[in-house]
């Protein structure tokens, strides 16, 4: 079968719960940000927001963009792994129902990873995250004949964190560039690009068709203090670029031309959880569907403000797909700025 994007990460199951700031602190969790986690740490933190409402859904970076893809009509493939838990069927039967390819449970029987994401008044997310058996996705796990079907792969800069995860993500990555199948990446968060920059660098320069990334992102991968010194930087390292910058919409650009502007869609913000994931979304669907990068741009914008408008990482599966419609709102909304 063909598939216009496949996609690899860590497969997570999401816990979202509304909390203050000062619960935060109280367990010195950089707000904004993702802190990995034993599954003993994470469930004393779970334990201590017993009572509140919280909501389980599938999660998972690429997954989040996979997802996306597939409810604006891509056909998707998602490479990550899950155990045979109910954490883990789960997560598959969620995959399955949208009709995103995925291999399913594992023969562990408990152990699916899990991600504690913490929402909260100013609508940020805060991630606590225990990778599970996500963390033994492998290179034996990338079945060559799914990506060399495949019009463009997608990779998160997350699985940088565990050395069999990055190598299967290089794995993953070798076989598209002899397919000739597009590359595209995500840095995923600051706290990747940190901690992992050399290596990072490298595989952009050498891998990287199509990057994404959010201004803080930017900011640490290429040690500058300004989004704009940012994007000059990182355009010199990829042919297509898109650096999200918040409720100011998005930059992007190609092949070295001048950066493209597209304003955010304006909705009422509930969780920013996803919105990068669902940018990207948007915007790999506008260039597999032949659509210029501004137009590209503008679906990833228009994605990520679905996103926002619930608590959840996924866009809603009623989210409209039309895509004339899409641009055309957008152009009538720049007009009565």
């Amino acid at each position: 079968m063909n598939y216009d994007l496949v996609g690899i990460g860590n497969a997570l199951v999401d816990i979202e719960v509304q909390v203050e700031d000062d619960f935060l602190e109280k367990f010195s969790l950089a707000k904004g940000g993702m802190t990995l986690s034993t599954a003993e740490h994470q469930v004393r933190v779970l334990n201590s927001l017993a009572g509140r409402s919280m909501k389980i859904s599938s999660g998972g970076s690429a997954a989040n963009t996979v997802h996306g893809l597939r409810v604006l009509g891509a056909k998707t493939y998602y490479l990550g792994r899950v155990a045979n838990d109910a954490y883990g069927h789960h997560y598959t039967e969620d995959m399955t129902l949208c009709g995103v390819g995925f291999p399913g449970p594992g023969a562990e029987t408990e152990g699916t990873g899990s991600c504690l994401v913490m929402i909260t008044p100013d609508t940020e997310r805060t991630m606590l995250t225990h990778l599970g058996v996500s963390s033994a996705l492998h290179p034996d796990n990338v079945d060559e004949t799914i990506v060399e079907n495949g019009q463009a792969v997608y990779i998160e800069g997350y699985l940088w964190a565990a050395e069999e995860t990055r190598q299967a993500a290089l794995k993953l990555a070798e076989i598209a560039k002899k397919k000739g199948v597009s590359v595209a990446f995500t840095l995923s968060d600051a706290f990747i690009a940190n901690s992992y920059k050399e290596s990072l660098i490298d595989f952009i320069r050498w891998n990287a068709d199509i990057l994404f990334c959010n201004h803080a992102e930017a900011l640490a991968l290429t040690d500058t203090k300004d989004p704009e010194s940012a994007f000059s930087i990182l355009q010199g390292m990829t042919d297509t670029l898109f650096l999200t910058v918040g409720k100011d919409g998005a930059w992007a650009g190609k092949d070295g031309g001048p950066r493209v502007h597209v304003p955010a869609f304006p909705v009422k913000a509930v969780d920013t959880t996803g919105a990068g994931d669902l940018f990207a979304a948007g915007a790999l669907f506008g260039l597999i569907r032949n659509h210029g990068l501004k137009e590209s741009a503008v679906i990833g914008s228009y994605c990520a403000a679905q996103v926002v408008t619930h608590l959840g990482a996924r866009m809603p599966v009623h989210s409209h797909a039309d895509i004339g419609k899409i641009l055309k709102s957008h152009e009538e909304l720049s007009r009565k700025r």
